[in-house]
């Protein structure tokens, strides 16, 4: 009997887990955070123009403010657009040893992993780097960190910058998405210090 209850109770919580599985993907991967077309008007606000291209690099920048962005759409290995990479170039003083402040958004799609322990970073064949996400909520999970100067020389040098996640569904398998460092250093000096 006590082994018919508890039995029971094991049963009952991993349905329920099963339940809220099946309801948290089908609610979030119904998103559509991305049109998969060219079209770059789509991503702005309306405050927002886009000023330059620099290769793969968009400079946006508030239409009210003189401040401006560098966005990249990083690509998965279909050529999709699978993350948004944004730089922007902060002010230097004594309380920051940060140069500039890079976000990366990565949306909850079908082709788009859920992504609970963070996301792995590594420039070429340089030492990579881990950052965790700051938060996710039902549009997608966004990682925010400051980068110093040694970090944008090395972005600088570098042709590509590969970001790599691995999803919960299926943990054996890594994710990654690329960006382009092509122009990296046009596009920085497009930016000025918020």
């Amino acid at each position: 009997m006590f082994l018919d209850v508890m039995l029971f109770s094991v049963y009952t919580k991993i349905r329920n887990i099963n339940f809220f599985l099946v309801f948290f993907l089908i609610y979030f991967l119904s998103y559509p955070i991305f049109s998969q077309n060219n079209d770059n008007a789509n991503i702005l606000d309306s405050n927002e123009e886009i000023k330059a291209e620099f290769g793969n690099w968009l400079q946006i920048c508030e239409n009210e403010k003189n401040q401006c962005v560098g966005v990249q759409f990083a690509l998965d290995v279909q050529g999709e657009r699978a993350a948004r990479f944004i730089i922007e170039r902060i002010n230097q003083n004594t309380e920051t040893v940060a140069d500039s402040l890079i976000t990366i958004f990565v949306p909850y799609e079908a082709n788009v992993p859920i992504l609970p322990n963070g996301i792995t970073l590594a420039v070429d064949s340089a030492e990579p780097f881990t950052e965790q996400f700051l938060f996710c909520d039902q549009l997608g999970c966004t990682s925010q960190f400051g980068l110093t100067k040694q970090g944008i020389e090395l972005f600088m040098t570098g042709a590509n910058l590969a970001i790599y996640m691995i999803d919960i569904r299926n943990p054996n398998n890594k994710f990654i998405v690329d960006v382009d460092l092509e122009n990296f250093d046009k596009i920085y000096d497009s930016i000025t210090p918020k």
